[in-house]
């Protein structure tokens, strides 16, 4: 690589990143830490992360307990239409999280197939739009751990008499553990992070639905500018320390992956 086309990818690079650390250099530098100190102190701050920590845990709860047997078909099942599932765990991904809101509005709502469940503007409803949005992370994440799984190492408990089940439990899941870990990281974040379908389908009463993404904007737009900065500073903190741990599991899962390979 020449050194002009070094320096040239260099300088377009330093550009990308300084805008990001200017970015987060401005918010982090918007309050002071009195002001800080003070925000998170208040009640209506500690309800709001309070609440999107409780339901962004029972959203990764509710991930694993319906998220693992899926990826877990997705990558071990051969069937007719498997490539349009795969696809629709995919869709929440990229959708717009107020398409995803005004789906589940729509079918928890007014004349909706799903009326009859109150959702509407309550916790549940709130966990039900984190849980849309979130869910496909660990989905992915687990099927690609699930795919890494040495076939060898799954063959051969199966011809030592090992049950299907057995197999998955015993084999297949703890070989996937860091894999569906990272996921499990990754959903939990997007969970707390997630807005726009939460606002949508669960609106912003404090103390009753104001997550943590719901305050910030609704702080932010009745010009209380120390409470919203103070809990994207918190958000910001639990992002950055995620994407650490996330790529620690990764690391540690692909050094995994190298062992099976290496051992077969």
């Amino acid at each position: 690589m020449s050194s002009s086309f070094r320096i040239s990818l260099s300088l377009i690079a330093g550009v990308f990143f300084g805008f990001i650390t200017l970015m987060i250099t401005c918010l982090l530098t918007a309050t002071s830490f009195t002001e800080f100190a003070g925000e998170i102190r208040s009640p209506e701050i500690i309800s709001a992360i309070l609440l999107s920590l409780q339901t962004s845990i029972v959203v990764v709860l509710l991930a694993l307990l319906f998220g693992i047997p899926a990826a877990y078909i997705l990558a071990t099942k051969q069937f007719k239409g498997k490539n349009i599932l795969d696809t629709l765990v995919d869709l929440p991904i990229v959708l717009p999280p107020l398409v995803c809101g005004l789906a589940i509005l729509i079918a928890f709502g007014g004349e909706g197939i799903l009326s009859r469940f109150d959702v509407l503007f309550t916790v549940k409803g709130i966990i039900i739009a984190q849980l849309f949005v979130a869910s496909p992370f660990l989905i992915r994440a687990a099927k690609t751990a699930f795919e890494s799984v040495d076939p060898d190492v799954v063959d051969a408990a199966r011809t030592l008499g090992a049950s299907e089940f057995y197999t998955f439990r015993k084999v297949s899941l703890p070989l996937a553990k860091n894999g569906i870990a990272s996921g499990v990281v990754m959903t939990w974040a997007r969970a707390l992070g997630e807005f726009g379908a939460t606002a949508m389908v669960a609106g912003c009463i404090p103390y009753r639905t104001e997550t943590m993404t719901v305050g910030i904007y609704m702080h932010a737009m009745s010009g209380n500018t120390s409470a919203s900065v103070a809990l994207s500073m918190i958000l910001i903190v639990i992002a950055f320390t995620t994407l650490i741990l996330f790529k620690y599991l990764g690391n540690i899962g692909d050094g995994n992956t190298g062992t099976q390979g290496a051992a077969a």
